[in-house]
């Protein structure tokens, strides 16, 4: 049974997220492009860019162009679109659509210090008060 476009794209990992991440602040770019913009300490193998490259393009989130021998990447889909339909998902198959049980998850975990529960207050009342992008 082949995997729908749509779990193709909620299956994704956290490597494939950061070089989504990376392609779509470059706007474009080759394997050794992407590469660049690693942190030294934390820059994968060129094969490895071009693995996850090359399976981003399979899901229908990258594309590319040929220069002379070289492929140019680009994004056909923004990062952040493709995180918004990760949490939709996992909200529906993890937390039953229910996102008072994500979010009360999210607050029983040791990530959300009292800064972060600062800025949720923040990012609540702005949507309350209708200042937000869909």
């Amino acid at each position: 049974m082949t995997p729908s476009r749509s779990n193709r794209i909620t299956n994704i990992g956290e490597l494939q997220l950061a070089v989504l991440d990376l392609l779509t602040h470059l706007g474009e770019g080759s394997v050794y492009d992407v590469l660049e913009q690693f942190p030294e300490e934390q820059a994968p193998r060129y094969t490895t860019v071009l693995t996850v490259l090359r399976n981003l393009e399979q899901k229908g989130l990258v594309a590319h162009k040929t220069q002379g021998r070289t492929y140019i990447f680009h994004p056909t889909q923004q990062a952040a679109r493709v995180r918004g339909q990760v949490l939709a998902d996992v909200l529906s198959r993890v937390f039953g659509g229910s996102p008072e049980d994500l979010v009360a998850t999210l607050l029983d975990s040791d990530a959300v210090t009292t800064e972060v529960l600062s800025e949720l207050r923040a990012l609540i009342e702005d949507r309350e008060a209708g200042d937000h992008e869909q």
